[in-house]
């Protein structure tokens, strides 16, 4: 390309020459009065932009400027500078090199300024590690262009540009984080330590760890600003947090993370991949007393179809048996059969004065009949009674299981004092916990929070929680590893294994956060995705994982008495139909004890037989 060309066969040219190469192509021409429209044609982020500029015009030092308020000297927008000095020096304009040095770059700047130099443009890669941090213009020669003859001894033409851009020369980057309750003295390395750190959570010791590597492999820095919340309002004299921190163009990065909802993506951007997940759970001691629907159900092995086949086939056999021992003329053939079959099933003899094997007065169907009754009631009650064991040898111990069974529970809820359950609890309607609309949130809101009688502060530290946890009382709600840090520390190992948890939020990614197409965010996020290929993501995820304490086994489980009601009511009714049996049976055997006293008298009493008296 020849800039001394005609300006409007230059630009014929030009386009045609896209055109043919298959490039889409958007020319304006620009003076010192009219370059409106610049900004407008290159104000989109979604897809590359390529731009070319010739330095030589009236209007390419304002619409630099203007280049630079929109923020368009990013990844997204590649640039192209034409500089040529022979008109500068006919025309008195200042070099590219010094408009550039006042304007706002950063290390993500794609520009190339193409200097003439005779026939000759050299070609100068231009950024800043960043303007508004205070660093200066870095410039470096990639090779040259000669027209007719193309690129010549052009360098790292296959490299991502960060190769050439490793070192950020000591820059400084202004971070942001959350501390619950704000030290009188802050070190940094609280933010890293492995260990457990009270107000410092699990996320933000991941992101640190992850931070400080590229930190020291890049040579750049942090100056650190200490908040209480993440997510806070976007308007103007709100509290201060992380988004809203990010959102005014006060900090460049969050040095924790946060989980994601598609509003807040309006404020800040997300470095992928996601550093850890976020979950919590609500604490509690197992339930010991009361029956609700949160119980275990005592009476499931048989099924009411088993119930009904035995009653059916008890029925059947009382009539065969009856049916057989009328045929055996005996005395009261129903009585007889009921209880015969009614003793082989609760596993007894039913004595009627007869021997069982006597041939005289047995048939070989009533001993066949007892026989198998017998049998289908030893398999019923070895069927149930292995069911049952089972049952409570490889059950998992009675926990609640959903939101239902804890808001129909008496237990009072306690919150952790965090900024997420502070915005849970501000903003009905917010469902932080499920991620979506859910009703129940609102109900237990309502009922077990707004409208609940308390007797302890709602919001309490991690260690007061797990205290009141231990009185069986209360269900305290935090991030397990916040909670596994005072629990393995304070419970004993019967506490361990009466220990309840309550899944109120799923594990859900959180991600580092920046400003609204941040200058760093394509650095971050390459640099991001070199650590998760090398294991350094999850060597940081274990390292600050912490203990988590489990139930030994050694301290057996007893089943509570709420939960084994149904069996104690069953006993208690099966000792009163007995007693009932009982009282019967000795009216019964009074009955029958005073007809033969009254047959004897009567027996005694009666004249002698005719016959007799003709013997005699």
């Amino acid at each position: 390309m020849d800039l001394d060309w005609p300006a409007t066969k230059k630009n014929k040219e030009l386009a045609l020459h896209f055109v043919r190469k298959g490039i889409r192509l958007s020319m304006i021409l620009l003076d010192k009065d009219s370059n409106q429209n610049l900004e407008v044609g290159l104000r989109q982020w979604t897809v590359p932009v390529g731009v070319l500029l010739d330095g030589s015009c009236e209007g390419a030092e304002n619409a630099l400027e203007k280049a630079s308020k929109e923020v368009l000297f990013d990844a997204m927008h590649m640039w192209l500078i034409l500089e040529n000095f022979e008109k500068y020096n006919s025309s008195r304009k200042l070099p590219i090199h010094d408009i550039l040095q006042r304007l706002n770059l950063s290390v993500d700047a794609d520009i190339v300024v193409a200097r003439k130099e005779g026939e000759v443009y050299e070609l100068t890669d231009v950024f800043n590690f960043g303007k508004i941090q205070g660093n200066n213009l870095e410039k470096k020669v990639i090779g040259q262009w000669i027209p007719d003859r193309g690129l010549r001894g052009l360098r790292s033409s296959n490299e991502f540009k960060y190769y050439e851009r490793w070192n950020f020369n000591n820059l400084t980057l202004r971070a942001i984080t959350v501390i619950l309750d704000r030290p009188k003295v802050f070190d940094p390395k609280m933010l890293a330590d492995p260990g457990y750190t009270p107000g410092v959570s699990v996320m933000t010791k991941i992101v640190t760890q992850l931070l400080w590597v590229l930190k020291d492999k890049h040579n750049f820095r942090f100056n650190y600003t200490i908040v209480g919340r993440w997510i806070g309002s976007p308007e103007r004299n709100s509290t201060l947090a992380v988004t809203n921190a990010l959102f005014w163009g006060q900090q460049d990065i969050s040095c924790t993370c946060a989980r994601i909802f598609t509003q807040w993506l309006d404020w800040v951007d997300v470095f992928f991949p996601p550093a850890t997940t976020l979950q919590t759970k609500f604490y509690y001691l197992i339930l010991d007393t009361g029956v609700g629907d949160y119980e275990n159900r005592f009476l499931t092995p048989l099924s009411p179809g088993v119930w009904w086949w035995t009653i059916a086939s008890c029925i059947a056999f009382t009539v065969i048996l009856a049916f057989t021992a009328v045929l055996e003329d005996r005395q009261e053939p129903g009585l007889y059969a009921s209880f015969s079959v009614f003793a082989i099933i609760c596993q007894q003899a039913y004595e009627d004065g007869i021997n069982l094997f006597d041939e005289v007065s047995s048939s070989q169907g009533r001993r066949m009949i007892l026989l198998v009754v017998g049998l289908m009631s030893m398999l019923l009650y070895n069927y149930y009674t292995s069911s049952v064991v089972s049952w409570l040898l490889n059950a998992a111990a009675p926990t609640l299981a959903d939101m239902d069974a804890l808001i129909n529970t008496d237990l009072e809820l306690v919150f952790e004092d965090i900024g997420y359950t502070r915005g849970w609890l501000d903003n009905p309607g917010f469902f932080y916990y499920s991620g979506y609309k859910n009703p129940k949130e609102d109900i237990l809101r309502t009922k077990k929070v707004t409208n609940a009688k308390r007797t302890t502060p709602l919001l309490q530290p991690v260690a007061t929680g797990v205290n009141l946890i231990r009185s069986g009382q209360y269900a305290y709600h935090t991030e397990p590893y916040t909670a596994y840090q005072v629990i393995s520390k304070t419970f004993e190992d019967k506490e361990l294994c009466e220990l309840g948890s309550l899944q109120m939020m799923a594990p859900a990614y959180v991600y580092i956060m920046a400003q609204k197409r941040s200058p760093y965010k394509q650095f971050f996020v390459w640099s991001l995705m070199r650590l998760n290929e090398r294991g350094h993501l999850s060597v940081a995820r274990a390292r600050a994982s912490g203990f988590t304490p489990t139930c030994s086994g050694q301290t057996p489980r007893a089943l509570a008495l709420g939960q084994a009601a149904p069996a104690f009511a069953i006993l208690a009714q099966v000792a009163l139909f007995s007693l009932l049996i009982l009282v019967c049976e000795i009216i019964y055997h009074r009955i029958q004890h005073r007809k033969q006293i009254r047959i004897l008298n009567t027996g005694e009493r009666a004249p002698p037989r005719q016959n007799d008296s003709d013997g005699e």
